[in-house]
């Protein structure tokens, strides 16, 4: 029974989702004003292409801070070159309320926009992710640039055996550790 249990824990560690949060600066510039932030943006490699978001959005300038709320682009199609991955996404996107605690539901400004049409092209590889969307608000006669440049956390090292190699040995030293 611990041999099966041990094989569809390697499994499941094996096929895990792709997801890694870059964290970096944020730059928001509506009609030639720019506001930067710290933020996060949370990139995950599916079967239907790279999900994309950001969550509890807040747009800030000053001490005033403007709840956006959650914008999350799926399905987004990408290409691999050179170690780099190029994601473009070019459709109109509903943003959902965030789940912030500290913001009431219906101060999310975002679901109150319908749908907001984004152009984005992401470049990014394991350590670092870069994007730019560009925003045509027409209902708010407003173009809105986004810039984004984040690093990802250090990885642990899946080298468990600690031979300098990750493969297949490392999946049976995992077992056995988990038997004993």
């Amino acid at each position: 029974m611990k041999k099966i249990f041990a094989f569809f824990v390697a499994t499941a560690c094996a096929f895990a989702s792709w997801a890694t949060d870059y964290q970096g600066e944020l730059t928001v510039t509506v009609d030639g004003d720019a506001a930067s932030m710290g933020t996060n943006i949370t990139v995950d490699k599916t079967a239907d292409g790279y999900d994309l978001s950001i969550k509890n959005f807040k747009l800030s300038a000053g001490d005033v801070s403007l709840p956006v709320g959650n914008i999350e682009l799926k399905g987004c199609q990408g290409t691999d070159a050179y170690g780099i991955t190029t994601i473009k996404f070019n459709d109109n996107v509903l943003i959902v309320p965030g789940d912030d605690p500290t913001v009431a539901p219906e101060e999310w400004m975002g679901p109150m926009l319908g749908p907001v049409p984004i152009v984005m092209t992401t470049k990014l590889n394991d350590q670092v992710l870069s994007v730019n969307i560009d925003i045509d608000l027409q209902l708010l006669q407003q173009v809105i640039n986004v810039g984004f440049v984040g690093n990802a956390p250090a990885q642990p090292s899946a080298d468990i055996n600690g031979d300098g190699v990750v493969n297949v040995s490392d999946v049976s030293a995992l077992i056995n550790i988990i038997l004993e």
